[in-house]
């Protein structure tokens, strides 16, 4: 370029006008040097060009932290049962630990207001052995299915673990009927049964001992173009060791008698025979 040094170096071979003849080979040292200043150069150009695509992207959380929302999993631990799970413990009807103290439910306000073109932040600081957490981020509730997916389409997601974020979190949209067949952890007496719930749940599989930074902004349009900001931080603590015998014991059974829960109207699984 006019004005600058080019960064590439040109190399001219000139010889004595004259006969052709047979040209000999530059010495081995030679050679050798020249091999030696132009691999960094090499180096860096097969860099960019990719190669070594093994690297990992540090901007996402790594493989395996949050459980796929297409994992294979039994009745009580599906999408929908440990979303309704968080709900329910919203409400004050279902204790912090369930099955067995192996997932904890992180508190969610159900009763939150979303202020169009405001930002609202909060806080909760948990300490917790190390254990699974189950995550609500939205919960949505109409009378249809397609009412409560159209609600959910109002909601933009995202989740971030100590600054990397979740891939995609609107893959963790589950959706159901709170009597439906996904449901057995909990029971909904009368027209709040035939309710059809949308609910934005990840599993965190346990996270290593220390201090975490769990955030989600939940983006609402609230009115026309008019957006609402919720903020939402979970400063953890996570210990070094398991659920202990008392945080076992809090957990309900699942035999549990839901007339021994003092929890009606939403009670656990009906009690076996």
């Amino acid at each position: 370029m006019h004005g600058q040094r080019s960064h590439v170096r040109r190399y001219v071979c000139t010889r004595p006008k004259g006969p052709a003849g047979p040209v000999a080979a530059p010495p081995a040292g030679v050679a050798f040097a020249a091999v030696r200043r132009a691999l960094p150069f090499l180096l860096v150009v097969l860099a960019a060009a990719g190669w070594g695509t093994q690297r990992t992207d540090d901007s996402f959380v790594p493989p395996g932290t949050v459980r796929p929302p297409n994992a294979k999993t039994d009745m009580d631990t599906n999408p929908a049962n440990l979303a309704s799970a968080v709900v329910t413990h919203a409400f004050g009807q279902l204790p912090e630990y369930i099955d067995g103290a192996s997932l904890r439910l992180l508190p969610f306000d159900l009763f939150r207001a979303a202020q169009a073109s405001a930002r609202t932040l909060r806080t909760y600081r948990i300490t917790t052995p190390r254990t699974g957490l189950v995550l609500d981020t939205a919960v949505t509730s109409e009378l249809t299915a397609a009412e409560a997916r159209v609600d959910a389409a109002q909601y933009s997601i995202a989740v971030s673990l100590d600054g990397r974020a979740v891939r995609d979190p609107s893959r963790y949209w589950v959706f159901y009927r709170n009597n439906g067949p996904q449901i057995c952890r909990i029971y909904f007496p009368g027209d709040l049964g035939s309710l059809n719930m949308g609910a934005n749940s990840l599993v965190l599989r346990p996270l290593p001992p220390g201090r975490h930074l769990l955030r989600v902004v939940v983006r609402q349009r609230i009115a026309g173009s008019r957006t609402a900001t919720l903020v939402t931080d979970y400063v953890l603590r996570v210990l070094q060791r398991p659920p202990n015998a008392r945080e076992r014991a809090s957990a309900p059974p699942d035999d549990t008698n839901p007339a021994a829960l003092g929890n009606q109207p939403l009670v656990l699984r009906t009690p076996r025979p």
